[in-house]
């Protein structure tokens, strides 16, 4: 059963990994920005997308951490993925829209990512690893809707 749910969290990281690196830009350096850039983002168009690229690219970083820590049953490395998360979820670049709709997925992300951090304190590995997945299935109802939704991202 722990080997299954190793390789179920493993598969659901890479699928994640990939989808994300297929939307990339071919040039990374179209991610960087200077903080005179950063004052003035709303006003440039294609600025905030850029800075928001960057930030869901902060809170991959923290998944693959996550996930990085299932796999080796590293509970702080979950745990420290998990804040980092946390810290991500309550930041205002998370809130790249006013619709209910995405609020309520906001707040969906942030309650899983509470429950990761709860079950990594435990050391309850299948715990964790059914809550990154849940996680996992958060992101992409979310990132769903916001590609669905006409409006402002």
């Amino acid at each position: 059963m722990r080997r299954n749910v190793c390789c179920l969290a493993l598969m659901t990281g890479a699928l994640f990994a990939a989808t994300w690196l297929m939307r990339q830009p071919a040039s990374q350096a179209d991610d960087k920005t200077d903080s005179k850039d950063k004052t003035t983002a709303e006003d440039k168009p294609g600025v905030k997308k850029k800075l928001l690229r960057a930030f869901m690219h902060k809170k991959l970083a923290a998944s693959q951490s996550v996930l990085e820590g299932l796999v080796v049953e590293d509970f702080d490395l979950v745990a420290e993925g998990a804040k980092q998360l946390d810290v991500v979820a309550k930041g205002a670049e998370f809130m790249v829209s006013k619709d209910p709709t995405y609020i309520d997925h906001a707040n969906r992300f942030r309650r899983v990512v509470e429950k990761l951090s709860k079950e990594a304190k435990e050391k309850r590995l299948d715990g964790a690893t059914l809550t990154y997945v849940d996680m996992t299935i958060r992101c992409v109802e979310c990132h769903k809707h916001v590609r669905d939704t006409p409006g402002d991202r």
